[in-house]
C-alpha cells in the first residue's frame, strides 16, 4: 500500500506564484458549539474515577478523552483509478524515443491512498485534509472497532487551505462529534493528544504539547498565516486527524511534519519530534460554506476581510538598474495586483498595469514579470517593509478592528492609506 505524502507543506497550498504574497486571517466562528465539554474520568473497569482506580491525574486525563472521542477518529482510504496523461512531444525528439524521456501518452497506474479524519456532526460530517482525497474516484471512511468500510464523498472543500468535508452515510449510533474548541486561546506548553491512521496503525494516540504558535513563513503560504507547530508524534497517516488539548476538544488538524533530513515533502519523513496542524478556527471560518457543498476558492479567499488581498513583489529583487531606470527605492513592496472587493480594493490601492512591466529570465530560462508602476508599500505603522514577511507580522501582530497605516510611494509622491486589520 502507498502511503499519501503526510507532510505537504503550506507553501504548496497556494496557487500563487513564488514572491507573492496575500495577508490576513478570520476567526469567525462557524456553526458548531465550541463550548467547553466535561471529560469524566472514569475508570472503564472498574466505574471509578480514574485517580481513585491508580491513575495519575495527566494519565486519567489522556484516558478519558480517548475513551470519549477515539471513536470520533476515522481511518480514510481514497482509490484513484488508472489513467492515461499525454504529455506532448517536443518538435525534434523521434517518436519512439518520446516515451523514455517522459513524452506521450503516460500510463499512471491507480493509487490508494491512507490518512485520518474526525466526525464533526451527527449529519455525517468528516473533516479531514484535502490531499488526502485529492482526485479520488472512491473514498471510504472506516471507524474504529468495525471492520466495515463506509462509502463517503467529499461535500465541501477549501483546497488552498488543503481543507476537506466529508460526507458518510452510517447508522447514527456510529457518529460520535467530537467538539471544536478556540485557537485563537492556544498556549505554548499546553497538552496536545494526536489521534489518527500513521503508517496504516488504526487509532494510535501520541501526547505531546503546543511547541509553538507559529507564523507560517513562506511567500506562497500566506492563506494559512498562522500553525499549531506540535511535539506530538505524527506520521504519514496522520493527515486529517484532530490535534486535542486536555478539554477533549480539537484546536487544530494535523497536516504537515518535518523531515530529520529538512527535505520537504517526502514519503521518508517520519516524526522527528516537529509536526504542524491547521488552527481549528480557520476551519470554522469556512465550515458553513463546506456543509452547503462549496468548494471555495483562493480568489473568493481574498475577497474576505480582514485580507488585504494584494499581491506583492519585493525591491530587493529588481536589479540594480531597473530600480534605477525606474526611479523605483531600494526596498518596498511593489503591488503587482489587487483583487476586486479586497480591502486594499476599498482602500483604493493601485496595482501595476502590464504595458508598464519588466521581464526577468534566469540562467534557466525562467521569465519573471515585474511590476514597476503600481503602489510601493513602504511601511506599516511606522515599520519598514523590506520582505514579504515584514508585511505579515505587521497586519498579523494587528488586534481585532485595529487601525493599520500603510506608508505608500505612488507616482514619486508619499501618501498614507489606512486600512482595519479585523472590521
Amino acid at each position: 500500500m502507498r502511503f499519501k505524502k503526510t507532510f505537504v507543506w503550506f507553501s504548496m497550498l497556494a496557487i500563487l506564484a513564488a514572491g507573492t504574497a496575500i495577508f490576513g486571517i478570520s476567526i469567525a466562528q462557524g456553526s458548531l458549539d465550541s463550548s467547553p465539554k466535561t471529560i469524566q474520568p472514569t475508570s472503564p473497569v472498574l466505574g471509578v474515577p480514574l485517580q481513585q482506580a491508580g491513575y495519575l491525574q495527566d494519565e486519567a486525563n489522556t484516558i478519558a478523552i480517548v475513551r470519549a472521542y477515539g471513536d470520533s477518529v476515522v481511518y480514510v482510504t481514497s482509490k484513484t483509478n488508472a489513467k492515461v496523461v499525454q504529455n506532448p512531444t517536443p518538435q525534434g525528439v523521434p517518436p519512439q524515443f518520446a516515451p523514455f524521456f517522459g513524452f506521450g501518452p503516460q500510463q499512471i497506474p491507480s493509487q490508494e491512498d491512507i490518512g485520518s479524519g474526525f466526525v464533526i456532526s451527527t449529519k455525517g460530517y468528516v473533516v479531514t485534509n484535502y490531499h488526502v482525497v485529492r482526485g479520488a474516484n472512491e473514498i471510504t471512511v472506516k471507524f474504529q472497532n468495525d471492520p466495515t468500510n463506509y462509502k463517503a464523498r467529499v461535500l465541501g472543500a477549501v483546497e488552498p487551505l488543503d481543507l476537506a468535508l466529508l460526507k458518510v452515510d452510517v447508522p447514527a449510533g456510529k457518529l460520535r462529534p467530537i467538539p471544536l474548541g478556540d485557537s485563537s486561546q492556544i498556549l505554548v506548553g499546553e497538552k496536545v493528544l494526536a489521534i489518527g491512521n500513521p503508517f496504516g496503525l488504526e487509532s494510535t494516540v501520541t501526547q505531546g504539547i503546543v511547541s509553538a504558535v507559529r507564523l507560517n513563513t513562506g511567500a506562497e503560504s500566506a492563506l494559512i498565516p498562522r500553525v499549531i507547530q506540535t511535539d506530538a508524534a505524527i506520521n504519514p497517516g496522520n493527515s486529517g486527524g484532530p490535534l486535542i488539548n486536555s478539554h477533549g476538544q480539537v484546536i487544530g488538524v494535523n497536516s504537515s511534519i518535518f523531515s530529520p533530513s529538512g527535505s520537504l515533502g517526502r514519503q521518508a519523513a517520519q516524526f522527528a519530534g516537529v509536526g504542524f496542524a491547521i488552527p481549528i478556527n480557520l476551519v470554522k471560518t469556512y465550515l458553513t460554506q463546506m456543509e452547503a457543498g462549496k468548494k471555495v476558492t483562493t480568489q473568493e479567499i481574498l475577497t474576505r476581510p480582514p485580507y488585504l488581498g494584494v499581491a506583492v513583489s519585493e525591491l530587493t529583487a529588481y536589479p540594480k538598474a531597473i530600480r534605477a531606470r525606474f526611479h523605483l527605492p531600494d526596498y518596498g513592496l511593489m503591488v503587482e495586483h489587487v483583487y476586486k472587493g479586497s480591502l486594499a480594493a476599498k482602500a483604493g490601492l493601485r496595482a501595476a498595469t502590464a504595458s508598464k512591466s519588466v521581464y526577468l529570465q534566469d540562467s534557466r530560462g525562467n521569465v519573471t514579470t515585474l511590476g514597476v508602476n503600481g503602489d510601493i508599500l513602504l511601511e506599516a505603522n511606522g515599520v519598514k517593509l523590506t520582505t514579504v514577511n515584514d508585511l505579515r507580522t505587521a497586519l498579523f501582530s494587528a488586534k481585532k478592528s485595529q487601525k493599520i497605516i500603510l506608508k505608500v510611494k505612488r507616482d514619486g509622491r508619499i501618501r498614507k492609506v489606512t486600512i482595519v486589520s479585523n472590521p
